[in-house]
């Protein structure tokens, strides 16, 4: 049950302290009375008081000096003087420095009770939110990464422990005196920018989790991985930042490892057929760039990257006689050769890639009619990527030199593409490359492949 606020009457009149007490007693506050200031002292002493009513001319001491000295004790007490009208100036002032308020005899029972009671419900509201304060202050100190709030205007109003030691700087040197924008590295700021700005418009979506260069106060650039949400009914932002550089290294150096294997399974295929040298290199340059047109993300463009620079391993297991053939392949011979995407695709797929890599390779020789192979499957059961890289090897093959016939030509080469557009090529994907050749149709496909590449 929730305790009754207490409440002490200062008044050397017996008949008002003992006909309030009378009143508050009856609507269950627990009330006190004193008739002088040092009476009420030696009891405020003992107890704390929600409220004090303090007559004004006191047998020992001025009221206006008892409440300061209450005010000393209880800085959050609230405090009201009773006076009459030849002390009313007096007490104005005092209520403009420490008086909560006054009241003036003769005192109407009933306003006592009003503004007591509205008092006492105020003092209940802001100790629950208090108390919701702290409860979430303690939580915002223990989520365990570094935890900021941001206001509308960028400023950060709360920052949690985590977020001192991640930054370099105190909380007072934090909250509200400085931006998040002060943490961003300027190669970031206008991606930043765009983010915070989308996130406070009805309708956008913004981003809720992303990565960036975060700076502190020693200047030591950190990769941080950032997640960031609006708290309902406010334009204020919570966000947590987790420090990723260690990560980052290890991502780092897990690629450069991975690109030297990608590179030396590329070498071999093209030792094992060196008619096609430098052909994956070609495609997969290509391919990136269809992609980028596309506006793939940087995870998918990295996929169909290595996968690209690998698409042909499943050729190692081909007699070379068939690889460097000058003359056209038997029936039986490209039924071999048809092999090399399982082929491939056996030998990749007990290595856990980061992306589809496997299931590229696999497919990149399939067609939207069903009519490509190893498994003839057709539309949307290939997987974009793999029709990136369908279309993106078409092209380089045909333009240029095999065994059994000289290069065809970048032209007939964009023909095969147009003409077969969604029948079986991705209409999304020839357009796309289209587009790449439609201004440099006087170059030769190396060039402009080296020149897109110059670009990424």
């Amino acid at each position: 049950m929730k305790q009754k606020a207490s409440i002490l009457i200062v008044d050397d009149n017996e008949g008002i302290h003992k006909s309030l007490k009378l009143i508050f007693n009856k609507k269950g506050y627990k009330t006190d009375t004193a008739e002088t200031a040092q009476e009420a002292l030696k009891k405020a002493h003992k107890k704390y008081f929600n409220i004090a009513l303090i007559e004004f001319k006191l047998p020992d001491m001025e009221g206006t000096i008892l409440l300061s000295k209450l005010k000393e004790l209880y800085p959050k007490m609230t405090c009201f003087i009773i006076t009459d009208y030849a002390f009313l100036q007096k007490v104005r002032m005092a209520a403009r420095i420490n008086a909560d308020g006054y009241f003036i005899k003769p005192l109407i029972p009933e306003d006592v009770v009003y503004r007591f009671e509205k008092t006492l419900k105020e003092q209940s509201i802001e100790k629950e939110l208090k108390e919701s304060e702290e409860k979430y202050r303690a939580l915002f100190e223990n989520t365990g990464t570094a935890t900021m709030i941001i206001e509308e205007d960028s400023t950060i109003s709360m920052v949690n422990t985590q977020g001192e030691k991640l930054s370099g700087y105190s909380k007072d040197e934090i909250e509200n005196k400085m931006k998040w924008t002060d943490f961003v590295i300027p190669e970031d700021m206008e991606k930043m920018k765009k983010y915070h700005i989308f996130s406070g418009k009805a309708g956008e979506k913004p981003p809720t989790e992303y990565e960036f260069s975060f700076i502190d106060r020693k200047g030591e650039v950190k990769n941080i991985l950032l997640k960031i949400g609006m708290i309902p009914n406010t334009k204020k932002s919570i966000t947590s930042l987790m420090d990723i550089t260690k990560h980052k290294i290890s991502e780092e150096r897990l690629k450069k490892t991975m690109d030297a294997a990608i590179y030396t399974i590329s070498k071999i295929v093209e030792a094992k057929d060196p008619y096609t040298s430098g052909h994956q290199q070609r495609v997969s340059q290509l391919a990136v760039c269809i992609a980028r047109e596309m506006e793939f993300n940087e995870d998918k463009i990295e996929g169909i990257r290595i996968a690209s620079l690998i698409h042909d391993v499943g050729k190692i297991g081909l007699p070379t006689e068939i690889l460097s053939k000058p003359t056209k392949l038997s029936n039986l011979e490209f039924s071999l050769i048809k092999e090399h995407s399982q082929t491939g695709y056996d030998i990749l797929k007990s290595i856990d890639f980061p992306y589809p890599i496997v299931k590229i390779v696999l497919q990149h020789h399939e067609r939207l009619d069903g009519s490509g192979y190893p498994n003839h499957i057709r539309g949307d059961e290939i997987i974009l990527e793999a029709r990136i890289l369908g279309v993106a090897d078409v092209v380089e093959a045909m333009s240029s030199h095999r065994p059994y016939r000289p290069a065809l030509g970048i032209d007939a080469a964009l023909e095969e593409i147009y003409k077969n557009k969604a029948i079986l090529y991705d209409s999304k994907v020839v357009d796309a490359c289209l587009k790449i050749f439609k201004k440099k149709v006087n170059l030769k496909l190396n060039s402009i492949i080296e020149e897109l590449s110059y670009s990424l």
